[in-house]
């Protein structure tokens, strides 16, 4: 089955803004993709969610247990390295190479403009609809 890492910012374009995001993630939910996070990613959500959305703890819980519902959790790889602009990429890098996904779709710039990382596709959720085979 196709996996793909959900970066950070869709899941939270998917709750608060719809659309594209919304539409990747319910796929996800529904098991047409395999999708993938690491323990990094999920802090990352949470820490977004508490602090910049001022979401209520109660809700930041709910939501990390809906995203565990249909994620596989990606070992962690503690010697990964990337040399990338922003250093806060290297979390979704890793646990895409470590979960062995296909694919990562982000709105980051910084990781789009990289297209790809080793084997593994860079998309947008747009165009992640568009190509990817997920299969009916």
């Amino acid at each position: 089955m196709l996996r793909a890492v959900l970066d950070t910012n869709v899941l939270i374009s998917s709750l608060f803004f719809g659309g594209n995001p919304r539409r990747v993630v319910d796929l996800a939910a529904a098991g047409r993709f395999q999708a993938v996070s690491s323990i990094a990613l999920l802090a990352e959500l949470e820490t977004v969610l508490l602090e910049d959305f001022r979401a209520p703890a109660e809700r930041v819980e709910e939501i990390i247990r809906d995203v565990l519902s249909f994620c596989v959790i990606a070992p962690e790889m503690p010697e990964f390295t990337a040399n990338v602009r922003d250093s806060g990429d290297v979390k979704v890098l890793a646990c895409a190479v470590g979960g062995e996904a296909d694919y990562i779709v982000t709105g980051d710039r910084d990781l789009l403009a990289l297209g790809r990382w080793e084997d593994i596709s860079i998309l947008t959720p747009e165009q992640f609809l568009a190509s990817a085979p997920l299969g009916s």
